[in-house]
């Protein structure tokens, strides 16, 4: 049985203790703004007893005046990154669909994670109902043009595998809040994807994977 989250900030709360040292990569790029209170890395602040010590970030790039600890905060690729400490969790929102070699990425992860520790990935899911639709009325659906590939459970399964890591929970975010305004046709297709849902989650939006070193 697939678990389905409500949104990113449900998924914390259940998969990342208050005690955890976490990495969140990608952590200044995802997508919303720092002072959005629904952006992911001040979620993770919020869960964490004392962020300043647990909690650490790299990303391309970031605003070095917000976050001038180089020990926590690095402008490095998720492909290639390194710290003197082991990480429980790894969180990677919405970033594996943009990197070129997701295969670095992982094994970057598996010499960062503590043994037992946990990658936590979320990632658009390729068949959901808003991508199919648009299937139908376009040639293809609209894409993120700094995306280089899309996933799906079945894919994911794999990938993991060939990796050795060992997946404990796939599972599903219902919403991700968008901020823009949407068309009526969007609120059509949100109603049906609401029903939908208590039906099945094979048409949900986003992905989150769950894994460990074998």
């Amino acid at each position: 049985m697939y678990k389905i989250y409500f949104d990113k900030e449900a998924l914390i709360k259940a998969v990342v203790k208050q005690d955890c040292v976490i990495l969140d990569v990608g952590f200044f790029g995802q997508g919303t703004s720092i002072t959005n209170p629904r952006w992911v890395h001040r979620l993770l602040q919020k869960r964490l007893n004392d962020p300043k010590k647990q909690l650490y970030g790299i990303d391309l790039d970031f605003d070095r005046s917000v976050f001038t600890d180089e020990t926590h905060y690095k402008k490095k690729s998720a492909e290639s990154f390194y710290f003197d400490v082991k990480f429980d969790i790894i969180f990677a929102g919405d970033l594996i669909e943009h990197i070129p070699n997701p295969g670095l990425f992982i094994l970057q992860c598996k010499k960062s994670l503590k043994p037992g520790g946990q990658l936590v990935i979320t990632t658009p899911n390729a068949f959901n109902l808003f991508n199919l639709a648009e299937k139908i009325t376009k040639y293809e659906p609209t894409t993120n043009s700094d995306h280089v590939c899309y996933y799906n459970s079945r894919v994911l399964r794999q990938f993991f595998g060939k990796m050795h890591m060992d997946i404990s929970q796939i599972g599903y975010i219902y919403t991700l809040h968008p901020a823009h305004a949407e068309s009526f046709n969007k609120k059509v297709l949100n109603t049906i994807y609401f029903f939908l849902s208590k039906f099945t989650t094979k048409f949900l939006e986003t992905l989150v994977v769950v894994a460990a070193n074998e």
